[in-house]
């Protein structure tokens, strides 16, 4: 088939071309979408009366701030004990698309794990920006209110309550997926493959119309 005639042909069907380019399309977005997510990664630091989130621990009290940072990371997992397979990594990286964790830190390994840090880590992964930073604050705000809530029902006094501080101050979400040039690559292979499928199926039905009305 020459050049001409393939396109007369093409020209003649070009629904089946139009068709075949939209799935074309739709199969990128959605492969697109699979592969790629938003994250992002805070840390809630418990912090002592009297004391700031940047100053050295004083080791007296760190026991007990990590103690109660245990109890409200419990809290927040409903009692279930943490997830730790994915901490060395990404939650994208282990196959979670849409999701968040709250953990505190482990300084330890695999098998023996070791808290020295009062603080919570907080990992969300999302399929958008918009997404992530409301789970992400939802966290905080729930990190924050039990804090309160629990010095609150034992009646610590306010000069003695633990408070925390949020690291860092901003929530910086971040894209994770196949860069801008291995996108276009992608796309470029899709429609090499929808065109050659297009011009095939567009053949098949114009050799089927052409039986049909020779009948």
């Amino acid at each position: 088939m020459t050049t001409r005639s393939l396109l007369r042909l093409i020209s003649r069907r070009w629904y089946v071309v139009v068709i075949v380019l939209t799935l074309t399309g739709l199969l990128y977005v959605t492969l697109t979408r699979a592969g790629s997510a938003y994250s992002t990664e805070a840390q809630v630091v418990f912090v002592a009366p009297g004391d700031v989130a940047l100053a050295p621990f004083n080791d007296q009290r760190r026991e007990t701030l990590v103690s109660f940072a245990a109890a409200i990371e419990s809290e927040l997992n409903n009692g279930r004990p943490s997830d730790r397979l994915a901490e060395g990594a990404s939650l994208f990286g282990a196959g979670i698309n849409q999701g968040y964790q709250v953990l505190l830190p482990n300084a330890g390994g695999q098998w023996q794990y070791s808290f020295p840090d009062p603080a919570l880590t907080i990992r969300v992964v999302g399929p958008n920006p918009q997404w992530v930073t409301s789970t992400t604050d939802r966290l905080l705000t729930r990190v924050n209110s039990l804090v309160a809530e629990r010095q609150h029902s034992s009646g610590v006094p306010s000069a003695e309550t633990i408070h925390t501080a949020q690291v860092p101050d901003e929530i910086a979400v971040n894209y994770i997926g196949a860069s801008t040039g291995a996108r276009a690559r992608a796309l470029g292979s899709l429609l090499l493959v929808g065109l050659g499928l297009s011009a095939y199926l567009a053949a098949a039905v114009d050799r089927l119309s052409q039986k049909v009305h020779a009948q």
